[in-house]
């Protein structure tokens, strides 16, 4: 895996920068390692309710196939 720099320009209320540089600041990261690693979180989170959204309707397909037969 290539690391490299990546810019990017988001836009968080000052409620919410403060929060994640206050926790930042408890776990003794810099606010930009703790963003990214609150990002990562909600990434992974959000592509396991993805895959088990679609594993949901893939077994719900799969029951009305198999009613149909």
């Amino acid at each position: 895996m290539i690391k490299g720099l990546v810019r990017t320009t988001i836009r968080i209320d000052n409620n919410l920068k403060t929060r994640i540089e206050l926790l930042a600041i408890k776990n003794n990261l810099s606010f930009n390692r703790m963003l990214t690693y609150i990002l990562d979180i909600g990434y992974n989170t959000y592509m396991e309710k993805f895959d088990k959204y679609y594993e949901e309707q893939n077994e719900i397909i799969k029951r009305e196939s198999e009613q149909d037969e």
